[in-house]
């Protein structure tokens, strides 16, 4: 579980994230939506330390993170997954090399032991063939595959996935977002997906939280999004014809 506390941040005299405070649920996917600018990528590089908050607290287990040393952090991100927007797949790596990372990284597993885990991971995300390809040859959707195997590596306790479907088609997106959502209940982690696919909010939000101007305007499950009355958040999930079909079908 991760837990912000009256998390605020401002840029000079612009002030991005106002005194937002939610709870991450553990073995639950946790959506972050709003409209670009809203606030959602500063409030999540916050959480994990890219960004010192100008107040309020960080709290991963109840450990607060924001009165953490250098030394008590790295104990921190070592239980944490990231999957990146675009990738961020090394060129000069192979499927394999990429995913051994963290771990030659942050493990003191042996030769042995890091080729083991690799291959459980890429066999996770059905990419068992693929150890000696570069991704390049691969297509986008097996990168993001790759990108999963790499972020549960090290076994995190938590997951931060930043648009995970970007550049996606529908059926590639589905695919992903039901192995975030597998790999989330199977190993019991804190979920926490930045998201502008409002498909994936309405498969896989089992929280989601609504950032309107640096605030939280909303937070329920995908269900209670169908009944809401808040018209800033009805705007951006039922802006597409498909929605608004789905939602009246509702």
């Amino acid at each position: 579980m991760i837990e912000l506390k009256n998390i605020s941040k401002s840029f000079g005299d612009l002030k991005v994230i106002d005194d937002i405070s939610v709870t991450y649920e553990k073995g639950k996917t946790n959506l972050i939506i709003g409209a670009s600018g809203s606030g959602k990528s500063v409030l999540t590089k916050c959480t994990v330390g890219l960004i010192e908050p100008d107040s309020g607290s960080v709290l991963y287990s109840g450990e607060d993170f924001t009165t953490m040393n250098t030394n008590q952090r790295k104990q921190i991100r070592k239980e944490i997954g990231m999957l990146f927007q675009g990738g961020a797949l090394f060129d000069s790596m192979t499927v394999a090399e990429n995913v051994m990372f963290p771990l030659k990284m942050h493990s003191e597993m042996s030769a042995s032991e890091m080729s083991d885990r690799v291959d459980e991971c890429l066999e996770r995300v059905n990419l068992k063939d693929a150890h000696l390809k570069y991704p390049s040859e691969i297509s986008g959707g097996m990168q993001k595959r790759v990108g999963i195997a790499r972020a549960i590596a090290l076994k995190p306790k938590y997951l931060f996935c930043d648009e995970p479907n970007s550049g996606l088609d529908p059926a590639t997106s589905i695919l992903i977002d039901n192995l975030i959502k597998e790999i989330t209940i199977e190993n019991q982690i804190t979920t926490v997906v930045i998201t502008h696919d409002m498909n994936s909010v309405m498969e896989i939000g089992d929280k989601v939280i609504f950032i309107y101007k640096g605030k939280k305007f909303w937070e329920g499950s995908k269900d209670n999004i169908f009944n809401t009355e808040v018209k800033e958040l009805a705007d951006l999930v039922f802006a597409s014809n498909l929605m608004k079909s789905i939602r009246n079908k509702n």
